[in-house]
């Protein structure tokens, strides 16, 4: 994906960048304070005659009256969107919280298979509400994606619980993102018939592929090796093991395993290198359905999705033969899933970190970039740009979230990010070997296991290091907010310095 200059901001692109913005803003007030009726109804009154008189007063040039209307309607649209979204059980099972209850239900999600246990989603009715539980389940009880079971056990509500360095991880409000209020623990659960449906087969088809790919990478490639290839190809940490896990966060590079829209792009880039041969319509056409396709299969994580879509309006304008807006992209799909689903901006750490990477990526990376002139190397120097800015623009959340300052952090990123693409189109030819000739299969997987040895073995290597990360004392979250204020803030500054007429970053062709 190339970038080139961007053009100074018209009035239709500024508005919609402030309306974008105006509706994020509604969302997170709305996450955590409740607007009174009265007010809203002020502001509402206050935003149309603003837009109104401003649309009144144009031709003599009085457009403030429009944008700052429209941005404060925009607002109270993101604090409506909010407000009509779920954030509790429904009364008819809430009063039940605490109590062994018997409710049936479907599957709705893949079982998240563990050592002893597998957890899974499941949306359960009672007295005509539905609602969705995150119920532990004995591996011994076969369930799938859209399994019909009936649940018995105590329903508790999620809470919060400490981690190390000061912290504590929300995991009421992470499963709050996902539309789960309860859990069941030690569940008993019974099958009561099989999947239903032809999207449930279609979607039960998907993970069936691709649980059968990550079985032939164990006929490859031995652990962790097979396990990192899993995670890179398709998400997940859970056959890392906790050492190796850890290990992967002290070194700032657990975002390769759990598909990060870095992983997302470089499958839609390989579809589209394989599918050069056809017309490029075609191509892209193509390339949509499989990258649609495999965030489905990986589990739809709020990053994945958030690549998928980016990925999917740079098909589009491919097809179309448009320009592609990496910026406005972006903005188009964080309103999108906001829209879905308002809870990911306040209760996602995934949705949020992925969205401040991808910020970094468009304004920083060609900041920094500019200040490494002197190193010769193309490559080198786009590749220590990009990861500079990413992990600047995810630092302020991520020291407030987990508390680990990694030193180690940016170049660990810069030894490992390169090898990813080969990493993991050498997995994907182990897999395929371990489908086709099992037994040949250690031998094909040979250089993939040489290039996740490299990976496994700075990851190993940069955490031991002496002052490789250490704790950040915990600070308030205003704190946090007033960080991104002033990076946003310089960052703005330093464009402006940089190009005076370019009001926006981003533009580019794909």
């Amino acid at each position: 994906m190339g970038m080139r200059p961007s053009t100074p901001m018209d009035e239709k692109t500024r508005l919609f960048f402030l309306a974008a913005g105006g509706f994020v803003v509604g969302i997170f007030i709305r996450s955590f304070y409740t607007v009174p009726l009265s007010l809203f109804l002020a502001l509402f009154f206050i935003a149309g005659v603003l837009v109104g008189g401003g649309i009144l007063l144009r031709r003599r040039g009085c457009h403030a009256g429009v944008f700052v209307g429209a941005a404060l309607l925009s607002c109270l649209v993101g604090i409506g969107r909010v407000a009509l979204t779920p954030q509790s059980l429904p009364p008819s099972l809430a009063s039940r919280v605490g109590e062994k209850v018997s409710l049936a239900g479907t599957v709705f999600s893949e079982p998240d298979r563990r050592a002893t246990y597998q957890n899974v989603l499941v949306r359960v009715s009672a007295e005509g509400s539905v609602a969705r539980i995150l119920v532990r389940a004995p591996l011994s009880v076969p369930l799938s994606y859209g399994t019909k079971v009936t649940v018995r056990g105590t329903l508790k509500k999620p809470q919060p619980f400490s981690t190390a360095y000061n912290r504590s991880f929300p995991y009421d409000r992470y499963l709050a993102a996902q539309g789960v209020f309860a859990v069941m623990p030690y569940a008993t659960v019974s099958v009561d018939s099989p999947p239903t449906g032809f999207f449930t087969h279609a979607y039960g088809a998907l993970l069936m592929v691709k649980e059968k790919f990550l079985r032939a990478l164990t006929r490859a490639l031995p652990e962790p090796s097979a396990s990192l290839a899993g995670g890179i190809l398709a998400g997940g940490t859970a056959g890392l093991g906790k050492s190796l896990t850890d290990d992967f966060v002290r070194t700032g590079l657990i975002h390769i395993v759990v598909l990060s829209g870095y992983n997302v792009m470089i499958i839609a880039d390989a579809i589209l290198f394989a599918l050069s041969f056809m017309a490029p319509r075609a191509a892209a056409s193509i390339a949509a359905f499989f990258v649609g396709g495999f965030v489905l299969a990986a589990g739809a994580g709020a990053a994945s999705i958030r690549a998928g879509i980016m990925a999917g309006f740079a098909l589009l304008a491919r097809v179309f033969g448009r320009t592609y807006s990496v910026t406005r992209a972006l903005v188009a799909a964080i309103l999108l899933m906001l829209f879905v689903n308002p809870l990911l901006l306040a209760f996602s750490l995934g949705f949020d970190l992925s969205v401040l990477a991808t910020f970094g990526l468009i304004f920083g990376a060609p900041l920094i970039e500019a200040k490494l002139i002197f190193l010769k190397n193309a490559f080198l120097r786009e590749t220590i740009a990009a990861t500079t800015a990413a992990q600047i623009a995810v630092l302020p959340l991520l020291l407030y979230s987990n508390g680990i300052f990694s030193l180690v952090a940016l170049p660990a990123n810069i030894l490992v990010l390169p090898v990813v693409p080969f990493a993991m189109a050498a997995s994907f030819l182990a897999a395929v070997a371990g489908f086709v000739a099992p037994a040949a299969a250690p031998v094909a997987g040979l250089p993939a296991y040489v290039l996740l040895s490299y990976i496994t073995d700075v990851v190993h290597g940069a955490s031991r290091l002496p002052l490789a990360a250490f704790a950040f004392p915990a600070f308030p979250f205003a704190w946090t907010v007033l960080a991104y204020a002033l990076l946003a803030f310089f960052t703005v500054r330093l464009i402006k310095k940089k190009n005076p007429a370019v009001a926006t970053a981003g533009e580019g062709t794909f």
